[in-house]
């Protein structure tokens, strides 16, 4: 089988590449401006998704079975890509995102009414307002960012399903790792490392939960239902732990880092993120049910919580040391 993922210039698209060539599978990595010809037995092409002919051409240059989209951001341009491989492939394999859920527009206080407090299913409520990232004014279009306007995975999810070949959804929970370009641990392990006596933080952040996930446990998960006849026209929620509260992570990096500070509980601290983090609705868990996908797949995460850990952490240190070596941004 012939593997094409589209999105291979960052951190995701990346594991999750390495991961299905683990499993014995044919790999084409695709990104806009990243390596090609043959690498550790994948090999690299450069397209640009949005050029959804160009994407056709890898598609039908390669043979390719399965396409594997990392990055599809906004409907316009998924819709493009969908008219052009639909039965040229064999399943269409999409990564959605835990933001679909109701609870995420409640955080954001776009929705209203009670969060559902128990883990989020693949059958949860969803959101009722779209877009949740548009700007109001809209941003220009010739903004970096104007794609956030149109982004929202809940329309593309329905034009996935409305594919005449099999396809599937996943919703990834926050991924963090090595290359995690957002750094959703830092604000745990930055000043950790730096021996920062004492971390203020609002008890509205400490006792929040939301799901996380190691990325190359998220990308293992991707890997698995790649050619999987059960996991075709199925959505399924990504998940390698249990969704527990930040001070419970915060706990974990202390235990990882032999720190030695302490933390305090302040009503104005400062919101890891700034103002935009600190408009959030906590009452709102983002917590999901990854049940599913082990009981009809057998997935199990192949990296332990420790060693995901033991990972981040070193990934943070380089980044606070300067030493880029081995660290793909």
């Amino acid at each position: 089988m012939k593997v094409l993922v589209l999105g291979c210039g960052g951190m995701i698209g990346n594991a999750t590449a390495s991961a299905v060539a683990q499993r014995g599978e044919n790999v084409v990595y695709a990104s806009r401006h990243g390596p090609t010809g043959e690498r550790g037995g994948m090999v690299g092409v450069r397209v640009n998704r949005d050029d959804a002919a160009s994407v056709r051409d890898v598609v039908s240059a390669q043979k390719i079975d399965v396409l594997v989209d990392v990055v599809a951001y906004t409907p316009t341009e998924t819709q493009r890509l969908l008219t052009e491989i639909d039965g040229a492939i064999s399943q269409y394999v999409l990564l959605s995102s835990a933001d679909v859920y109701r609870n995420y527009g409640l955080l954001h206080r776009t929705e209203s009414g009670r969060a559902d407090a128990d883990p989020l299913d693949e059958d949860a409520p969803l959101r009722t307002r779209l877009y949740p990232y548009r700007a109001d004014p809209p941003r220009a279009l010739d903004a970096a960012d104007a794609w956030l306007d149109h982004y929202d995975k809940i329309p593309i999810e329905t034009l996935a399903r409305g594919l005449t070949i099999p396809w599937t959804v996943l919703r990834l929970p926050m991924v963090f790792g090595p290359a995690d370009r957002q750094h959703r641990f830092r604000w745990a392990i930055g000043p950790m490392l730096t021996e920062t006596e004492r971390l203020d933080l609002p008890s509205a952040w400490l006792d929040w939960t939301t799901t996380y996930g190691f990325v190359d446990n998220v990308a293992a998960a991707i890997a698995a239902v790649v050619g999987h006849p059960t996991a075709y026209r199925q959505t399924f929620n990504v998940t390698d732990t249990d969704t527990v509260p930040h001070r419970v992570w915060l706990d974990r990096f202390r235990q990882r880092t032999g720190w030695q500070g302490r933390v305090t509980e302040t009503p104005n601290a400062p919101f890891p993120g700034g103002d935009a983090i600190a408009a959030l609705d906590f009452r709102a868990p983002l917590s999901v049910c990854g049940r599913k996908l082990h009981d009809e797949l057998g997935f199990q995460a192949p990296v332990s919580l420790e060693q995901a850990l033991t990972e981040t952490i070193a990934y943070e240190q380089r980044r606070e040391t300067g030493d880029r070596s081995g660290v793909s941004t």
